[in-house]
């Protein structure tokens, strides 16, 4: 990839590009000139991306010199050195001005919707009848390890989330299926606060993921990276704040948060441990940001993960 970048993308714009940086999927080249430049492969159609937030009045993006089908050429912008909770807080607010400028309603068919909760349920259903038969096993053993202990301690964690994202699930269908509309937004599907320059005008770097879809998403998705670096029930309220989700946005999204991933015990014991550990901790948050947030918004509480 590094060498097609040069090759095909940066030797058509600068032949006498001098220094060569490789930072993840991005070459970082000097010109003659000395002025730097970020190179991409184009996988998105970026063109697209760019001229549809110019249009919705989303400038915050570095400035292209360059495209086309193999790839793309930005400048490079220093980054100002920021707080960490502050670039954190910068990257919400960005997101909710992208999806409020990039918002619309969209017809939406009861078989979609029937997809959806299909698709959810079938996989909270798996993952219950994987901890079920997990803890089945476990509790056959004379002595278990610390990390099949630490699972035995808090499996009634797991299990009272995966009712609450049944009932969640269940409340959504409900409203979703009466509705023929759905609101979407553009997803910049890569959030994270190295991709927020900050300078005279901030800037959101990294658009290759991006793509049309419910608001939620872009919060899941920085949520589950970051959920143990940050408060996130401030985040959550700056959010809302900005861009004020639907009841059955906010459903879905709490469903999605709450369904516990597998831990499977293929690892040395120390990092299965650990594993279970951050499984743990991601729920107790989880439910931190919920109980903070939305509990007001929900009759009845089917889960009292505090307690555990």
């Amino acid at each position: 990839m590094n060498n097609s970048l040069i090759r095909n993308v940066i030797k058509k714009r600068c032949t006498s590009a001098k220094r060569y940086e490789i930072r993840k999927n991005a070459i970082i080249y000097t010109d003659c000139d000395g002025k730097k430049y970020v190179a991409k492969k184009n996988n998105n159609n970026i063109i697209n991306t760019y001229n549809y937030l110019n249009s919705r009045g989303f400038g915050y993006l570095p400035r292209l010199v360059y495209h086309d089908n193999d790839g793309y050429i930005y400048e490079y912008v220093n980054d100002t050195v920021t707080p960490k909770e502050q670039k954190i807080s910068d990257v919400i607010k960005m997101d909710a001005l992208l999806h409020n400028k990039t918002a619309y309603y969209k017809d939406v068919s009861l078989d979609e919707t029937k997809e959806i909760y299909e698709k959810l349920n079938n996989k909270i259903n798996n993952v219950f009848n994987y901890y079920d038969d997990l803890i089945t096993a476990i509790e056959s053993k004379i002595f278990p390890s610390p990390s099949e202990y630490l699972l035995l301690r808090n499996c009634s964690m797991i299990f009272s989330c995966l009712n609450f994202c049944k009932n969640e699930l269940d409340k959504w269908y409900e409203i979703t299926s009466k509705k023929n509309k759905k609101r979407e937004v553009l997803l910049h599907n890569n959030l994270d606060p190295s991709h927020l320059i900050r300078c005279d005008d901030n800037i959101l770097i990294s658009w290759d993921y991006s793509s049309r879809d419910l608001p939620i998403y872009d919060f899941i998705r920085l949520y589950k990276n970051n959920y143990d670096k940050y408060d996130f029930s401030e985040l959550y309220k700056e959010y809302i704040k900005r861009f004020p989700l639907l009841e059955e946005e906010r459903l879905l999204m709490f469903t999605i948060l709450f369904i516990p991933r597998k831990i499977f015990f293929d690892k040395p014991e120390l990092k299965t441990t650990i594993d279970v550990a951050n499984l743990c901790n991601y729920l107790v948050s989880t439910d931190k940001l919920f109980m903070e947030n939305e509990a007001k918004n929900s009759e009845k509480q089917n889960h009292n993960i505090n307690e555990q």
